[in-house]
């Protein structure tokens, strides 16, 4: 006899979800979980419960309240049809499928991403304006939207062009999470930082102007190695150390990045030319901008370089979690792949909470000693074991360059733009008007 999960308490009460051979139901509050509840004391992926044959397996993947089965606090339990399961303020009971025209819930198997007709509404706008910018070709396709090669023809230079998809818009508690986040980004200047010169929205569209950089992302270059097997010690020192001064800046103006992946990284003519980009994630942690940019329980980002506090759901993170995936590029550099990566999405956060990374040495002989333990460090689990700043860690990677002939400045550049009379275009600021 077929069977299901009955929600019988909890703000999803009265959904039905079907025990599928084969399939996991994810519960959680997040995004991840492909059978989302309603439920703001579950975690964000709380437990799995998977049919394997006759057998009804329930695994808790780590929660912050525990999972209960028959009021027994359980980590792992085989479900018998009567069994109780609660978790949060949901409780849910193990039930036999005997009506087949019964409507029920029906889980994804993977989180839901944008619908094709979406990202195809974006594609016309290549040859189109949209405030004053001539859109040209897609350069890439993100979570959130498209990245446009485009023209800015008021200040007449070459701009990356960052649209978001128009469902963004349609909700002014994301417009509004857009604009704090732009405010964020304005200001900052590093000649390691992807440059914003505005952001707006422009109809049913809010988008970014950004500076385009001539060269290639980090995901491509660790692609190249991937195939190729061509690692390269010195090429992850380098990286790292002018993304170690792009963080110190961002860390000294009180903003978190959240989201270092090799995808926000873009490699210039040379390594000087580290830039990285996508603060849309950042948290102000003073001032008028001290809200959370990211909705409460969003995860975003690729998770495999998720420090275990981010991967926990955790929001209070510092910049020593920005450290951890910092440590976390840098292995995929010096080996060709992520330090931890499982099956799916919650496999690999498990893995970042529980399992250690094979040493990098074991891929790549030539590494320093010194190189792979400042790595290994930065991937500690708990921040208090980890380089305690970015200062610091950039003073420990000039020390670990200098002997080995490893070329970088002995010195960081300097925090403001070298000319003097530098003045964001006032018109750039972000606006709310359709009209722009």
């Amino acid at each position: 006899m077929p069977r299901l999960l009955h929600v019988i308490a909890g703000p999803n009460q009265g959904q039905r979800f079907p025990l599928t051979d084969g399939l996991s139901i994810l519960l959680g509050r997040s995004r991840h979980a492909n059978t989302p509840l309603a439920d703001n004391s579950v975690s964000r992926v709380h437990c799995e419960i998977e049919l394997r044959g006759r057998c009804i397996l329930l695994t808790d993947l780590d929660s912050s309240s525990g999972t209960f089965v028959n009021n027994q606090r359980v980590s792992e339990r085989e479900l018998k049809v009567g069994d109780l399961v609660r978790i949060g303020n949901t409780q849910l009971r193990v039930e036999e499928f005997k009506n087949e025209l019964e409507k029920v819930a029906v889980p994804a198997a993977v989180p839901a991403r944008p619908a094709p007709r979406t990202a195809e509404k974006l594609h016309e706008l290549t040859g189109r304006q949209l405030s004053h910018y001539d859109v040209g070709k897609v350069l890439a396709q993100g979570q959130s939207g498209l990245v446009f090669q485009a023209h800015d023809f008021k200040h007449d230079r070459p701009a990356a062009l960052k649209v978001l998809f128009p469902e963004f818009a349609q909700n002014d508690d994301d417009v509004q999470r857009f604009i704090r986040a732009m405010k964020t980004m304005l200001p900052l200047r590093h000649p390691n930082l992807v440059a914003l010169y505005g952001a707006g929205k422009t109809g049913p569209y809010c988008w970014t102007a950004m500076e385009l950089i001539e060269g290639e992302s980090l995901t491509r270059i660790l692609q190249r190695i991937g195939t190729s097997n061509m690692l390269d010690w010195k090429r992850s020192l380098r990286v790292g150390y002018f993304l170690t001064r792009a963080l110190a800046y961002a860390h000294e103006h009180g903003i978190i990045h959240r989201n270092v992946t090799p995808q926000n990284v873009m490699i210039g003519k040379t390594a000087e030319q580290t830039k990285l980009g996508d603060l849309m994630l950042a948290k102000a942690q003073e001032g008028g901008l001290a809200k959370q940019i990211t909705k409460p329980g969003e995860i975003l980002g690729d998770v495999r370089y998720m420090s275990p506090e981010r991967a926990s759901g955790g929001s209070d993170v510092d910049g020593r979690s920005d450290l951890y995936s910092l440590g976390a590029l840098m292995y995929a550099l010096l080996t060709g792949r992520p330090p931890l990566e499982g099956k799916n999405v919650v496999d690999t956060m498990l893995k970042i909470h529980r399992d250690e990374p094979v040493k990098p040495t074991k891929f790549q002989p030539a590494i320093p000693a010194a190189l792979e333990g400042v790595v290994l460090k930065l991937l500690a689990k708990r921040p208090d074991d980890r380089c305690p700043s970015a200062v610091a860690l950039f003073e420990e990677l000039a020390r670990i360059a200098k002997p080995h002939g490893v070329k970088v400045q002995d010195q960081p550049a300097p925090l403001r733009p070298a000319c003097p009379h530098h003045r964001e275009d006032p018109a750039s600021a972000p606006r709310t008007s359709a009209g722009q």
